[in-house]
């Protein structure tokens, strides 16, 4: 006997795969002055989204996510708005 999982399950799970990696991807967002990443602006952003309940994760995995996302930008593997 197999159990299907219901299509609302599966729906759900790309949900939380699409927030995850749209968490992930802010999180890289950093704003340059002079060639040099000063300000972590996804980070920030991302903080303000996590408080909004239609964005709802985790906010522990959100958290966990953003900072992350801020040290592979840090490292030039992300987003850079240079100013």
């Amino acid at each position: 006997m197999s159990t299907k999982r219901p299509k609302r399950s599966i729906a759900q799970d790309f949900v939380f795969l699409v927030k995850a990696a749209l968490y992930l991807l802010l999180g890289t967002l950093w704003i340059s002055f002079g060639g040099h990443r000063l300000l972590p602006a996804g980070l920030i952003l991302g903080f303000g989204f996590s408080q909004l309940d239609f964005l709802r994760i985790d906010r522990k995995i959100e958290y966990a996510l953003l900072v992350v996302g801020a040290l592979f930008g840090l490292y030039g593997l992300g987003i850079t708005i240079q100013l």
